[in-house]
């Protein structure tokens, strides 16, 4: 990303919010968010051919989360085992939570085994990175989608992610967002469904006790944030992943499709169990609870889309 030239740095999270989920940093600077990664091309946020911005930060603790490296608020190191070469290794032999065994810079790390997860951007900077697309997006009827993390946590960076799909808006390209909506919104529902052309809104364990105990999420805070999204005019699309021993039981998948409808939202995708996320753990120095569980068979991913579909809504698997 053009906006890569922002090192990582500790010393850049000093002053901004972080608890609240970073975004704006203090003394009237310019909006910033921190951003591990711009994936362009993608198919499954938000319909047809899109750039996603995965905002680094996550209050929340989903046992299965693809996205490890995107739990912690501010920028971290990662290891890649496999490419280390062992050139600078402490004579102590101690090592980092994520197995590094040297001092060096990842600027100096001659093989990339040492990456810095999390850049500082301005929204305007990124706002120009992601419009580079908008040929591929008036083509495809794509757009732009902020995901995380939850790109949602916190009043600064709910300011700031409003700000960059302004900008986004101003350039010509469709928006959407990907989010628990379980997090205290201090921006209007009118001002969210102004900024964002599409919510994609998970819906993850149905029980609320349950859910609390294995994710840490709310679902009558999401129920009330969509309440007032919906009311406002927002387009709304239930995320279902399905996950083995904790949201795959037909009762969830039933549960949770009727709550969508009762809520007045129309489509549902389904979002089958994988690994892609399990290797990026360790780099990061975090335990995976999910490790060794079999990727959802086909026939489980098309058996909760029969139940949703006989919940009256329009349902599909991956957003295909």
């Amino acid at each position: 990303m053009s906006c890569r030239e922002e090192s990582g740095t500790s010393a850049q999270v000093e002053g901004v919010d972080v608890e609240a989920g970073g975004g704006c940093p203090s003394g009237g600077e310019p909006a910033r968010l921190c951003v591990t990664n711009v994936q362009r091309f993608s198919l499954h946020d938000g319909g047809g051919i899109r750039s996603v911005a995965f905002v680094k930060g996550c209050p929340f603790r989903c046992p299965w989360c693809c996205n490890p490296e995107n739990l912690s608020f501010e920028p971290e190191v990662a290891w890649h085992g496999r490419l280390c070469i062992g050139c600078s290794l402490r004579a102590s032999g101690a090592r980092d939570a994520n197995g590094a065994g040297c001092d060096t810079s990842c600027e100096e790390c001659p093989t990339g085994a040492k990456e810095w997860l999390g850049t500082w951007c301005t929204t305007d900077d990124l706002a120009r990175e992601l419009l580079r697309d908008l040929p591929f997006y008036e083509e495809s009827g794509g757009g732009v989608t902020v995901s995380g993390g939850e790109c949602l946590a916190g009043a600064a960076r709910q300011r700031a992610v409003l700000d960059l799909l302004g900008r986004v808006h101003e350039g010509g390209a469709s928006t959407a967002i990907e989010s628990t909506l379980a997090t205290s919104l201090t921006v209007a529902p009118s001002e969210l469904v102004r900024a964002c052309d599409q919510l994609l809104v998970d819906f993850k364990v149905a029980d609320r006790k349950r859910s609390l105990e294995v994710c840490g999420i709310d679902v009558a805070v999401r129920d009330g944030n969509l309440a007032a999204a919906l009311a406002a005019g927002a387009t709304v699309v239930a995320r279902m992943p399905i996950i083995p021993g904790f949201t795959d039981g037909d009762d969830c998948v039933r549960a949770n499709a009727r709550r969508a409808r009762e809520l007045g939202i129309a489509r549902a995708d389904i979002l089958p169990f994988h690994q892609l996320g399990e290797s990026k753990y360790a780099s990061v120095g975090r335990s995976y609870e999910m490790g060794g569980v079999p990727q959802l068979v086909e026939a489980s991913a098309e058996r909760a889309a029969t139940i949703v579909a006989s919940e009256g809504l329009d349902v599909t698997i991956r957003g295909e």
